[in-house]
């Protein structure tokens, strides 16, 4: 997978780890679902759940948006789930 790939299906790596926390915590982060080798998560920052589909749509990726990330969750995410990397 191309570090091309990754930025598209993970936006948390765009952004520092407060920078992120701080997104998280504001509730603009949604988990998605890819249809890439490995069933891996992506990320996406969006101001709603309708946005975050559309965007998912937008990538052309069989991505599905599975839901808002909860405050104190990316740090046990980041550890569980292989994340589009």
């Amino acid at each position: 997978m191309t570090d091309e790939v990754v930025d598209i299906c993970d936006e948390l790596t765009r952004f520092s780890a407060a920078q992120a926390a701080l997104l998280t915590s504001r509730g603009l982060v949604y988990l998605t679902d890819l249809k890439l080798d490995g069933g891996r998560h992506g990320t996406i920052v969006a101001a709603s759940y309708a946005e975050a589909q559309a965007i998912a749509r937008a990538r052309g990726r069989r991505e599905r948006v599975v839901g808002r990330m909860a405050y104190g969750f990316l740090h046990g995410l980041l550890q569980k789930v292989r994340l589009c990397a």
